[in-house]
């Protein structure tokens, strides 16, 4: 008997593992690129904390509240001593391309960064909201 090819049962068993291999590696893929995207979005709060001391050293006091532009960019609204801008316009977009990361909260001492995350939103679990301290302590 001359054997050459395969039978449908034997292509049915490798379609069979196959997409049993699929299906357990494509959720710890997308896990993968969510811990990636939380990675960047840290590493961009840290850059634009850098640069909000930079603003601080110069100026004495913490840039605007809102979008994180306001002062490290460009100077609308900043005050005097204003030596910028302390970040390219291309840092300020979050890892899921919806929200600037914006600065918030608090007074002259302290602020606060933060990225809505992931579910971009305001918000949500714990987990969603990615934010970052600034307080003059930051300095020393």
């Amino acid at each position: 008997m001359d054997r050459r090819g395969f039978t449908l049962m034997e292509m049915l068993i490798v379609i069979a593992i196959i997409t049993i291999l699929a299906g357990a590696l494509v959720p710890m893929f997308s896990q993968t690129r969510l811990s990636a995207a939380r990675a960047k979005a840290t590493a961009d709060l840290d850059t634009i904390k850098t640069a909000a001391v930079m603003f601080y050293n110069d100026t004495g006091s913490w840039p605007a509240t809102g979008t994180a532009g306001n002062g490290l960019i460009n100077n609308t609204g900043a005050p005097a001593g204003w030596n910028g801008p302390y970040l390219e316009d291309t840092s300020l977009l979050d890892p899921w391309k919806t929200n600037n990361y914006e600065i918030y909260d608090g007074t002259s001492p302290t602020r606060r960064i933060r990225s809505w995350g992931p579910n971009k939103a305001q918000g949500g679990t714990p987990d969603d909201d990615i934010t970052m301290l600034m307080t003059s302590n930051t300095l020393r």
